[in-house]
This record gives structure tokens, sequence and C-alpha cells, in this order.
């Protein structure tokens, strides 16, 4: 297969609004493959425009252009990507290196993009750079460099995928004569022991008597081909014969994530700034749906301590004739004690408690001795059921299922009346008075005996066994048959099992009594738990949207700046999908990064946030909470993946346009 490059009627003609310029016309030539062939003429004159063409970073409007028997004329996108990638090294005026990367990282750009391993890359990139003199300049960045090892970088770079063709725009334009002269007759020696084909555009008429051939245009049309008589000496010999390469026919995933984490570098405030946006969201998501698992798991918890065996029987209400806002409603079937009986006597029922609440503002103290305590009561069965596994019973025993009597202090309270050479247990049996007071003034003393401590903090609490209950509501109200005229509030029916409790259920429902079970209760709490961590995530997630358009924001600042780097990839063979890669997962990095800093936030905040909420729940008595802020693995992940999956979506427009942007006019871009 011939490498010689043909051109025939070629034309390239450009929009400018409504007028159409007409850069190329007619252009009719044939490079024979090894020749050096210098491009020369005024500025306009069309040189770079072909010059672009052989690249394939143009495509011509009419004629024909072959290279390497492939014709560049029909060839589209794809194909153009794979000629500038696979044979044709490109020399720039001003040198176009990636300044955030070193000569060395430089040169290996186009064997990145060839998909071509790092160790392999890198190893080539230096015999390249040994080659042109810059062994020990490989770790340097562009600003370290003079211009003359810029352009040698450069000239590395173009030879580093072993092209067929070098194109070379004003190559000594930005050097002085010396350096020029270095760099034309490195070119030249490529070209003499190499044998790759040199096409050079410049305006130097010293630079193109390096050429075999001088190609003279004018206002885009060829006006003269000229032969080079040569004088110099035959060139020297270069010492560069590379083994093959192993490609990978494009650029790797893991280059593009190494690439676009070191771009995060760039702009490290701005990007820290944009990823603040995603941490606030993420803070916020986090933090909120944390607290609704907690809850969520601690609920399941307790009722789980609880026994999801127990049932919870109490009266159906009557239906009056008329509505009485003031009219207490009567039970249909009041828990006497004599329907507690026949409770107890259902098949499957291991044991029933009745419960009995105390009026609310009951002013009650506790006297021991001559200490009298203020003190307030918890309601019905909190204390045999109560949430939580940090209140344990430390002294004693808890108030008992079924008819039960006697007090459990909290730890705080008992504190308060333990004499200096007491403990707990030195409590436990002895009698102290619960003294109550009518809102009319008369007092009256109940004895109960202390039967347990509770580990709690709380200073004021107590709770009361069903005896104790019963006589104080008896007295209160005045009526000696209070539970054969009221009955109990309630009864807590606990099953053999969860196998039995479909069938207590039954008999419960036949003595016509309203029932619930903890295993209803806990769907229905769960469900208003899950609606609730919904709504809380929501508010998370309504601030990443707003910190998507940062990200985005970014990304199109970022392109911007980068435009000209952008045309480089591109001339170096990096296709619209690669660049497109690139932005994309620079903007999911700074979503991640964001996330990762966010969850962190989220799971501290949470925790500051579930330790102030202990320190008011105990000061209010409310005990044995456990914890509230809980992250589980799945949040976290979801939680990374959402951050970064914010920053995919909002740098999917400005990727797509760095992607579409057209080589030529990204190269020209100050």
């Amino acid at each position: 297969m011939t490498k010689t490059i043909r051109l025939e009627n070629l034309e390239r003609r450009f929009q400018r609004g409504e007028m159409s310029v007409q850069a190329l016309k007619n252009i009719n030539l044939t490079v024979e493959e090894g020749e050096f062939v210098a491009l020369v003429g005024p500025s306009g004159s069309g040189k770079s425009t072909l010059l672009n063409l052989l690249g394939g970073l143009d495509h011509p409007s009419a004629g024909e252009l072959w290279l390497d028997a492939i014709p560049l004329h029909t060839a589209g996108e794809k194909e153009r990507t794979t000629h500038r990638r696979d044979r044709v090294g490109f020399i720039f005026q001003s040198f176009n290196l990636l300044p955030r990367l070193t000569a060395l990282e430089n040169v290996a750009v186009p064997l990145m993009l060839a998909g071509v391993e790092r160790e392999e890359r890198e190893k080539r990139a230096v015999e390249l750079l040994q080659l042109v003199g810059l062994s020990n300049r490989l770790d340097h960045y562009p600003t370290e460099l003079s211009g003359g090892e810029q352009q040698r970088t450069a000239v590395a770079r173009a030879l580093v995928h072993q092209p067929v063709l070098i194109l070379a725009d004003e190559p000594t334009g930005n050097l002085d004569s010396k350096t020029g002269a270095e760099v034309m007759n490195l070119l030249r020696r490529l070209n003499g022991t190499q044998g790759i084909t040199l096409i050079v555009v410049t305006h130097d008429s010293e630079v193109a008597a390096y050429a075999d051939r001088i190609v003279h245009l004018r206002d885009g049309e060829i006006v003269k081909i000229e032969a080079n008589k040569i004088e110099t000496a035959v060139p020297e010999s270069v010492n560069f014969s590379p083994a093959p390469l192993t490609t990978h026919n494009g650029l790797r995933w893991t280059d593009i994530v190494r690439s676009a984490a070191q771009n995060l570098g760039r702009r490290p405030v701005r990007n820290i700034l944009t990823a603040g946006g995603v941490l606030i969201g993420i803070v916020t998501l986090v933090a909120m749906v944390s607290f609704g698992v907690g809850v969520q798991r601690e609920v399941q918890r307790n009722f789980e301590t609880i026994g999801l065996e127990n049932i919870f029987a109490s009266p159906l209400y009557e239906e009056g004739d008329g509505f009485d806002p003031f009219a207490a409603l009567e039970p249909a079937t009041p828990i006497t004690p004599a329907v507690v009986e026949a409770i107890r006597e259902l098949p499957g029922v291991a044991a029933a408690s009745p419960e009995l609440s105390l009026p609310r503002g009951m002013e009650m103290r506790l006297r021991r001795s001559d200490q009298t305590i203020p003190v307030r009561l918890t309601e019905g069965g909190e204390s045999r059921f109560s949430f939580g596994n940090v209140n344990q019973i430390i002294a004693g025993e808890d108030i008992a299922e079924g008819d039960s009597s006697g007090t459990v202090l909290w730890a705080g309270l008992a504190d308060k009346i333990l004499a200096p050479d007491e403990t707990y247990a030195d409590l436990i049996g002895t009698t102290v008075q619960i003294n109550l007071q009518l809102p009319r003034g008369e007092t009256e003393d109940f004895p109960t005996t202390i039967i347990g401590v509770r580990d709690s903090f709380g200073s004021r609490t107590l709770n009361l066994g069903l005896d104790e209950r019963i006589r104080m509501k008896t007295w209160w109200f005045g009526q000696p048959n209070l539970l054969e005229d009221e009955g109990y509030d309630m009864v807590t029916v606990r099953a053999d099992d969860l196998t039995a409790v479909a069938d207590v259920i039954t008999g419960l429902e036949e003595l016509n009594l309203r029932t619930q079970s903890l295993d209803t209760i806990l769907d229905v709490v769960n469900q208003v738990l899950s609606l609730m961590q919904a709504l809380l995530g929501s508010v998370g997630a309504l601030a990443l949207l707003v910190a998507a358009l940062g990200v985005a924001n970014t990304m199109m600042m970022a392109i911007y700046e980068r435009t000209r780097e952008i045309g480089v990839l591109k001339a170096l063979g990096a296709s619209r999908g690669e660049i497109r890669s690139l932005f994309t997962m620079e903007a999911a990095f700074i979503g991640l990064l964001g996330g990762f800093f966010g969850l962190l936030a989220g799971a501290l905040l949470g925790r500051i946030v579930d330790w102030i909420a202990h320190r008011y729940l105990i000061s209010e008595g409310v005990t044995g909470v456990g914890v509230l802020s809980i992250v589980p693995p799945w949040l976290a992940i979801g939680a990374l993946v959402f951050a970064a999956l914010i920053g995919i979506l909002a740098g999917l427009y400005p990727a797509a346009r760095a992607a579409r942007l057209d080589p030529v006019t990204a190269l020209r871009h100050e």
C-alpha cells in the first residue's frame, strides 16, 4: 500500500455570514513517501487551511484528498480522528504543550490517546526526549522550559507514535535563529534517516531551504512548485529504532479517570467552592435521612423489646344520640376486673396486664423520713415496656405483669433520697409515702414499697404499680366502685407466641373489645417513617439540584479556559466521545468530592444533633433512647453515587459542548 499523498481539484470554502470565502481552489499536488515539502506564501494564501485538511482537522468542500490510499475527502469524524491519532504528528508554532503536564507527560499524550499502557508509553517518551536532547528535562513543566526546549518537546510528541506524516506549522516562528536552525536540522535528520514525510508551513525562506520541494501558494491556489537543490551534507543518522507499540484503539478508562483527577488541580479554589455546593446538599440529605433511619430502627428495636406477641385491648365506645362536647363517651363494655379475668381464661393468653392512667395535673410528692420531693409519674406500662435498652433495672426488680404493686424509682430520683452511707440495694423494700393534693386543698398519703431502681438520669420520675394507681384514682374522684363502673383504660395481653396472636385477637373481639397488635402498629409506623424519610431526603435532593447549577457553571468556565487544550487533544487524536468522557468525569469527581466530605460532615452533624437531643430528652425524663442518627452502608454508598450522578448530569451539557468544538477554531483560541 502506497503512502503517497494525492490532492486532486481540492477546494475549501467557508461561510462568513452571507459571504462565501474560498480559502483553497483547484489544488492539485502529489507528495511522495518520505518527501520534505515546504508550503510558503503570504498570510491568507491558504497554507494553514491546507495543512489542516492534510491533518484531518478539517474536511474539503470539493475535490479529493488521498493519504495512504485512504479517501480523507469522504471520511467522517471517526475516520479523521483515527487518521490524526495513528498517522499524523503535529508541530505547532506556539508549541501547544499542555501546561499541567511535564515534558515527559506531554510527549506521552498521543500514546495515551492510542491506549498504550502507562509504563510502555513513558518508556517511549523518554527515548524520544533523549533523541531530541532533553533527557535532563523530563520532569520539567512547559513554563520551566525555554522556547527551543518546548519546541523540541513538541517534536518529540509528534514523533512518539511513529506517524507516517509530520505536519509543522511555522515550527521556528517563535524561536531565535540559532534555536530555529537546531530544530530544522533535527527535523531534516528525522526526515532523511527515518523516512517520515514532512510538510512544513513557513514564511521563512531559510526554513523552506531545508525542503526537497517548495510549494508556493497565493490566494488559495498553487502558483509555483520548485524543486530545491539542497547543498548541505547528508543528514546525520538518528539512532531511533523503537519496538512496536501495544495499542488499545482509544483512550483507556483508567487514563480518563487519572486525567480528570489531575485536572481538578487546575483551579482548586473554584473547584472546592463548587464541590461545597454539593457538600451542603449531601450534608442535608445524610443528616436528615440518617435521623429517619435511626428513628425507624429505634422504633423497630423497641417494638421487638416489648414483644410483637403483645396485643392492646381497649373498650369500644357507644355513640350518643347527639353531639355533646362536654359529655364523656361511655364504654360499651368497660374493662372491669371480671373482664380481665375472662381475658386471662382465653386460649393462647400467657398474661393480661390492666393499665390505668392517673389524671393529668396531679400534684405528687415523694416523702421519705424528713425529705419531700416533687415527682412525676410515667404513664401506663411505660416502665414495663419502656423504649430503649439504657434505662435497665440496676437494683431490685421492675413492675411485674398483671395486678402489680410497688414503685420503681429513676436513679436520679433515688440519688436524692439516699442517705450518705446507703446504696440503691438498701432502698429496696423500704416504704415511702406518695402525697397527693386535690385542687381544693385536701391531701392524702399513699404508702408504697420501693421494689426497684432504674438506670436513668431522671431526677423526678418514678413508676407505680397497678394497686397504687387504683387507690390514688379512686380517692381522687371519690368513686369507691371506680373499676366496676368505668373499668381500666386498657389491657396489654401477651400471647403464648406469635402464632397465637390471631386467635387471641379473635377472642378479644368476641368480648366486644377493640384490639391493636404491635405488628400492625409497627407496619403503620414504618410506613409513616418511610414517608417522612422520603420527605426529609427530598430537601437534600433539592439542595443538590441547586448545587448542580454550580457544577455546570464551573465546567462551562473550564471549557472556555481550556478551549485550546481541547483543540490540541483533538489534533493529537482524541475523539469527541473521549473529550466528552474527560469532562464528564471531571464533573463527576467534583460531585464525588463534595459527596465524600458531605457524607463525613452529615454523619458528624447527625451525631452532634443526636447528642443534643439525648441531653434534652434526659432533662425531660425520657431515657433509654438509642442512637437516633445512623448512617447505614446503603445511605453512605447512595449519597456518594447520588453526588457523583449530580456531577455527571450537571456536566453532560458542558462536556457535549466541549466535544463539539471545532479543532481548528479551538487551536486558534487565545
